[in-house]
């Protein structure tokens, strides 16, 4: 039996996973235009679970990934990067001649935003079992991003009905997304999404919705201004990070991994929120998604040179 089965693991994630290819260039071409130079290229596992549970481990959590790549040289690599990384893969789906979702991502010189071109892989979607089962009940968090969405709702259940907190990170509406929300326990959201999903302009408005399908926390994203912060006692912003970008790949993803985090630790939402918008920030200082990912110790000497402390 693996050893992630006879341990409790801290954050189970289960979603999507990318091998991604990035360029640096001041401005995207048009069709049949002459041959554009990168300023700079790198290589980079990527997606949204993944990269939290990357952030997760490199802070020092315990962490397991559900997921699904192909037996191809993407799936290769993805798989040796979790072992670099410290992640248990024991219950991730490698599944002979299927296609690895792999990710062409354009960033622009001196803004560091970039475009994505994704191709989502040819892998069948994940099923559940009862180990699966045991994996998920055995964490204290489920982190979940939308995809394999039939198997987040049987996780997001799982994990509720054990006791365990539900995240979900969102982006974007998507089928079946109700039966997911019924089910998660805090929800972090880029600023697009709120009003994409429940038609209200107004952030406030719209966590409240969401608390109304009986979520208990709601965080919104704002880029370099930082994140909102959304209880059932009240509304405030926590004031991101100045830096210089290389790259704003993965820096939600960053940020996701680092507010679990802050959970885990049981710190307060001021201090979560700070934490996390410093990691997503270092972050954004090296090009690819997990590049500029910092250890715990990065972090705080980060706060301190800026006059925040942590909790002990």
């Amino acid at each position: 039996m693996p050893a992630s089965a006879t341990h409790r693991l801290d954050v189970v994630g289960l979603g999507y996973c990318s091998w991604d290819y990035l360029g640096v260039l001041d401005q995207i071409p048009e069709f049949d235009a002459p041959t554009v130079s990168l300023s700079d290229f790198a290589i980079s596992g990527g997606g949204p679970v993944s990269t939290a549970l990357v952030t997760l481990a490199r802070l020092g959590a315990r962490t397991g990934y559900i997921g699904a790549i192909g037996d191809d040289e993407p799936g290769v690599n993805l798989k040796h990067a979790y072992g670099q990384e410290g992640i248990d893969i024991w219950r991730l789906r490698v599944q002979p001649g299927a296609r690895s979702p792999v990710c062409m991502v354009l960033v622009q010189t001196h803004t560091g935003r970039r475009s994505i071109l994704c191709h989502r892989g040819s892998f069948k979607e994940v099923e559940l079992d009862a180990e699966d089962r045991a994996y998920i009940t055995a964490a204290r968090f489920l982190h979940l991003d939308g995809h394999h969405i039939a198997a987040a709702i049987t996780a997001a259940q799982w994990a509720r009905e054990a006791g365990g907190t539900v995240v979900f990170d969102a982006n974007r509406p998507r089928p079946r997304l109700d039966e997911l929300l019924s089910r998660v326990d805090v929800l972090i959201t880029n600023a697009s999404f709120p009003p994409a999903y429940t038609g209200e302009q107004d952030l406030g408005k719209a966590a409240r919705r969401f608390m109304s399908m009986g979520i208990k926390l709601v965080v919104t994203t704002l880029s370099e201004q930082g994140c909102v912060v959304f209880t059932s006692e009240g509304a405030w912003q926590v004031l991101g990070f100045v830096v210089p970008v290389v790259d704003t790949t993965g820096a939600g993803d960053a940020f996701h991994g680092a507010f679990i985090y802050g959970l885990l630790r049981d710190w307060d939402l001021h201090h979560t929120a700070t934490f996390a918008n410093a990691v997503a920030a270092l972050n954004c200082t090296a090009l690819g998604g997990r590049a500029g990912l910092p250890r715990l110790p990065q972090v705080e000497a980060f706060l301190r040179q800026r006059n925040q402390v942590l909790p002990c």
